[in-house]
């Protein structure tokens, strides 16, 4: 690039000599050499102050480079060499940029990722912590003596077999919560009758609802109406959604349970006529762990697990969940199962089937 600028300053500088030659024998050889000297270094004065210009928007912009500053660009002007140099910076910019939001972006997903996995193993461990201290409490106890005693071993013992079961309970969840999470859960998707799934479900828990006082109502679907699906994991989770509206509705309520069709869904719903749960609830309800009234929960035997669970297993169909209550009044929980099998071949992309 420099040679030629130097051929060209040459050649125009040989020119304007010959010019002054010419003058100079018409009018005096040393003023013609003087006026070609000085046109000469004007010439070259001019084109080195805009080599050095260009030159410097290039340092400038390489050190804009060099600060982080990715999304600096250089204006593609000047002689074809110049334009190149700017093109070939400008290009190097933006694959740096790309780079750098990716990283930041893998580096957020990390952090993320990092804070679930530290959530979970604190909230893994407080619900641990407590059956098994009471266990051990309890167990103490007896090997001090209180064994002997009829009027307390079979009361302490039946404390001991209640926090047993709800650590069977806790890990059976986490169990079934980490095989769905990282996809190692098989299911075996068929077409179903609605209202089949609807009254075993129903039949299933009817024994305690009626120990509650508590009314269990099916409101069918249309006859016809079926989903593809695996009928174990829709009875879980329509299950764990009994049992929670059944633990929250006082003796004397009422569940209804039913489905609509939506366009190439069914929705299934489970309404209750319990405590409701306050507004600002229920963005979180379905995290894992979380619990409106954390004291009355435990006291009922939950483990936070089951909402957790009912969203991934109906994200494993590709359908969504959703929630409506209000205090006082109720709630009811609703999910949605596809009817075409061709729908669930997206089903593991589908965006809520995540850890959360």
């Amino acid at each position: 690039m420099t040679g030629r600028i130097f051929l060209k300053l040459t050649a125009g500088m040989f020119l304007l000599f010959v010019v002054a030659l010419g003058a100079g024998i018409r009018f005096g050889i040393l003023p013609g050499l003087a006026l070609a000297l000085l046109a000469g270094a004007s010439i070259a004065a001019l084109v080195a102050r805009t080599i050095s210009r260009r030159f410097t928007a290039v340092l400038d912009h390489a050190g804009e480079l060099a600060r982080g500053n990715f999304r600096a660009r250089l204006p593609e002007t000047g002689g074809r060499e110049f334009r190149q140099l700017a093109q070939t910076l400008n290009r190097t910019a933006g694959e740096l940029q790309k780079t750098v939001e990716q990283l930041q972006r893998e580096h957020t997903e990390i952090e993320r990722v990092e804070r679930v996995r530290k959530d979970f193993v604190i909230n893994v461990s407080h619900e641990l912590r407590t059956p098994l201290a009471s266990i051990q409490g309890y167990a103490e106890t007896l090997m001090d003596g209180a064994l002997d005693d009829p009027q307390y071993n079979r009361r302490f013992l039946g404390i001991i077999r209640h926090n047993a079961e709800r650590l069977a309970r806790i890990t059976q969840d986490l169990l079934t919560l980490s095989r769905v999470e990282q996809k190692r859960q098989k299911f075996d998707f068929e077409p179903f009758s609605v209202n089949g799934l609807l009254k075993q479900a129903i039949e299933l828990m009817r024994p305690m609802a009626e120990k509650g006082e508590i009314r269990l109502e099916l409101a069918p679907a249309p006859a016809d109406a079926c989903v593809w699906c695996d009928a174990e994991a829709v009875s879980q989770i329509l299950s764990n959604l009994l049992d929670n509206a059944i633990k929250y509705t006082p003796a004397g309520g009422r569940i209804t349970v039913g489905a609509e069709p939506r366009g190439g869904f069914v929705e299934l719903y489970v309404r209750d006529t319990g405590i409701g749960i306050p507004a600002e609830e229920l963005p979180r309800l379905f995290e894992r762990f979380y619990r409106v009234d954390k004291a009355r929960s435990r006291e009922l035997g939950g483990t936070g697990l089951g909402l957790s669970i009912v969203k991934h297993l109906v994200a494993a169909h590709n359908g969504t969940t959703r929630v409506e209550s209000r205090t006082a009044e109720g709630s009811t929980f609703f999910f949605t199962l596809p009817t075409d099998e061709s729908i669930l071949t997206g089903a593991q992309l589908n965006p809520e089937f995540t850890t959360s």
